[in-house]
């Protein structure tokens, strides 16, 4: 039979591979080859694209429909890895050149295009996706700030130091203070894997002052609503939210997402 592949947008770690295996399973789509950025499954499945579609963007993913988003999204996937050879395998190759290898393109023509796209010049996202890393180090407390410049191959201390404020308006001090102060950082992904593990499945939505079971006309009352968690994502990630979880006297339990 005949193999149809989607490209997801935004799909670009392992908790992403999670959410999308467990919404594909609640469509019972079977036979299912998941990577990250894409998954391919038996056609005759297409049936249920909109819905799917719908569902994945609950989570900020996207299915994409362009050949330049699919490129996109292809660089965005080799920042990933260049940054993972940096940290764990100690590589220093060129990005640029790294790129131009691993996609076979030439790479003023991939940075036009994700410009174009993006936004956003593909220097200034790496930079971005260098920096969350060094937030990452800095939360677990494991390492010195001159371990974590060495581990990331920055030139120096300064470097680093230099960029994490240009990027994040923060010294890494300031930082640091804030981690102490407030709730650790935590990914709009992360905590949707925890409240799903504890039995809130259902997405809702808030409609003419009614709580609807998301995708049904259906509403419900007599709910217990609480505040999980409130937080700033970064720039490059889903904005400013409020998440509920939100349980009736029936048993029906869920989520909802305020994103301001």
């Amino acid at each position: 039979m005949k193999i149809f592949k989607l490209h997801i947008k935004n799909m670009l770690c392992d908790r992403c591979i999670y959410v999308v295996r467990q919404i594909l399973s609640q469509f019972n789509v079977v036979r299912v080859k998941i990577e990250l950025g894409q998954v391919s499954f038996l056609s005759g499945n297409e049936l249920i694209l909109p819905l799917l579609e719908k569902k994945l963007n609950e989570f900020n993913l996207q299915i994409i429909h362009t050949k330049d988003e699919k490129t996109t999204e292809a660089i965005k996937l080799e920042v990933k890895r260049y940054l993972d050879e940096l940290e764990f395998e100690d590589k220093t190759e060129k990005f640029s050149a790294y790129l131009g290898r691993r996609l076979s393109r030439n790479y003023y023509n991939l940075s036009k295009l994700f410009s174009r796209v993006e936004k956003v010049t593909i220097e200034a996202y790496l930079i971005r996706q260098r920096i969350e890393r060094v937030k990452r180090l800095l939360r677990e407390d494991q390492l010195t700030l001159n371990d974590i410049a060495d581990r990331l191959h920055y030139t120096n201390v300064q470097h680093l130091s230099g960029q994490f404020r240009k990027v994040t308006g923060f010294s890494v001090r300031e930082f640091k203070k804030i981690q102490r102060t407030e709730h650790p950082h935590r990914s709009l992904m992360e905590v949707l894997n925890e409240i799903h593990t504890k039995g809130y499945v259902h997405a809702f939505d808030v409609r003419d002052n009614k709580i609807l079971v998301a995708g049904q006309s259906k509403s419900i009352t007599h709910v217990n609503v609480k505040e999980v968690y409130r937080f700033d994502e970064s720039p490059s990630s889903l904005g400013q939210h409020a998440i509920y979880t939100i349980e009736d006297n029936k048993g029906t339990k869920g989520y909802l997402i305020c994103q301001h």
